[in-house]
């Protein structure tokens, strides 16, 4: 394997994961893939090649095709294999998407020999990563019939719901048609084994790639909710933490305002096509970075890590706050000498805090007046002051002059000047 390879390999039942390790040992392996568990490691562990072969189906509900749609598109996922079991089947709808179907039980499913989605099914126990199987599974019947009586015992046991096909069971049927043991191949095992040995032999053959317009809502939801987002080792849905928050933070009510207004604003870019460049996109990534303290890579990484995301979704939220940053630049320039006075104090009414700032500056105010504050001259440049104002509140600029200056609404330095001058004239007295 590479040192740039990351294999990600669902696998349960069909193969022994000690049996696995002996023929690719290098693999990330995961347990039975159920619906989530796609979505989430993708994000989670950024693998280059996906190997889907056993899934849920009953006791939890079963790996959706959107996932795997997702994982195709994915910038580091070169290619998604699916065998043996629940993969064969997702091989079988999903490879004119480009998933890659590997062994014979796939092929039967390609190719109409059978439809049966019970035919894979199988009951087992599971403890600590060991499988006992209960039941046969009927492609391993399928594989191992080459005559007569083994085409009836195969359309005998289809009759049988695949929960009650033990082993037992299916001896009792083959003995009313032959003599020894009932006919069974491993056909499931052998696909694994197959896939495992040789899955970079087989290149995708897409007659679509896919897009975003693959997915829908239903799977956005989806990634949004159910997504396991890994935090300090826990993985845990999104849509916990979402919870919590508003149930535990004392400033829930002005987190669902704000986070449904940054929503509205997207609608609206979407509305009048506001569209970004990569140095919109890139100003907007150093501006996020210098916020959060991140000076390196290994920083930026850590970032990552801790907040549960990744690269690309960190991408994402970039281009999003560009263009609302985009529409706001618009909108502030649209208001001349108007400023942002309105929609501040709107917002601060609406949050509670008008008070509180208006009895702020109320009293500076009076302060500035009965220090005849208006026959002081303006000693320093502006910028510099403003500098100076930043540092002394503890605070860091972000952005440079003219973008400061189109964000807080002051129409030139000179008006910049005179707000610092009246908050550096209260500080002297």
């Amino acid at each position: 394997m590479s040192a740039s390879e990351k294999i990600l390999v669902y696998l349960g039942p069909s193969l022994p994961l000690a049996d696995a390790r002996t023929i690719l040992p290098e693999a990330v392996y995961r347990p039975p893939a159920k619906q989530g568990d796609i979505v989430s490691d993708v994000v989670n562990f950024n693998p280059t090649h996906i190997l889907l072969g056993d899934g849920c189906f009953k006791e939890n509900l079963s790996v959706w095709h959107k996932e795997i749609v997702y994982a195709l598109q994915y910038p580091t996922v070169k290619a998604v294999y699916g065998f043996s079991s629940m993969g064969a089947l997702r091989a079988a709808e999903l490879d004119w998407l480009g998933m890659i179907g590997i062994g014979k039980i796939y092929e039967w499913y390609r190719d109409g020999i059978t439809e049966d989605d019970a035919e894979v099914a199988i009951s087992y126990a599971e403890h600590r990563g060991l499988y006992h199987l209960n039941t046969v599974a009927l492609v391993d019947i399928r594989a191992a019939v080459t005559d007569e009586p083994s085409r009836l015992f195969l359309e005998a046991v289809r009759q049988v719901s695949y929960g009650d096909r033990t082993p037992q069971r299916c001896q009792r049927i083959w003995e009313e048609l032959g003599p020894g043991k009932f006919p069974c191949v491993p056909q499931k095992r052998l696909d694994a084994e197959l896939t495992l040995r040789e899955f970079r032999s087989y290149l995708p053959k897409p007659k679509q790639k896919p897009t975003p317009e693959n997915l829908s809502p239903y799977f956005c939801a989806l990634f949004d909710r159910d997504r396991r987002v890994r935090v300090k080792g826990v993985e845990i849905p999104q849509q916990h933490i979402d919870a919590y928050v508003i149930l535990h933070n004392p400033e829930y009510e002005r987190i669902c305002w704000d986070s449904a207004n940054q929503e509205l604003a997207l609608m609206l870019c979407d509305i009048l096509y506001v569209t970004v460049a990569m140095e919109d996109i890139e100003r907007e990534s150093v501006r996020f970075q210098q916020k959060n303290g991140i000076k390196t890579q290994e920083d930026f990484q850590t970032f990552l890590e801790n907040n549960g995301w990744c690269r690309l979704g960190f991408d994402q939220l970039m281009i999003k706050n560009a263009r609302i940053r985009k529409l706001q630049h618009h909108l502030t320039v649209s208001k001349m000498y108007r400023r942002n006075t309105e929609s501040i104090i709107d917002y601060l009414r609406t949050q509670g805090g008008f008070d509180y700032w208006a009895e702020l500056a109320a009293k500076s105010e009076e302060k500035l007046w009965a220090d005849d504050w208006l026959s002081l001259q303006l000693e320093s440049p502006a910028w510099r002051q403003l500098l100076e104002h930043l540092e002394s509140e503890g605070l860091e600029l972000q952005a440079n002059p003219e973008e400061y200056l189109l964000e807080t609404g002051f129409s030139n330095l000179s008006e910049l000047s005179v707000a610092l001058q009246r908050v550096a004239a209260v500080k002297e007295d």
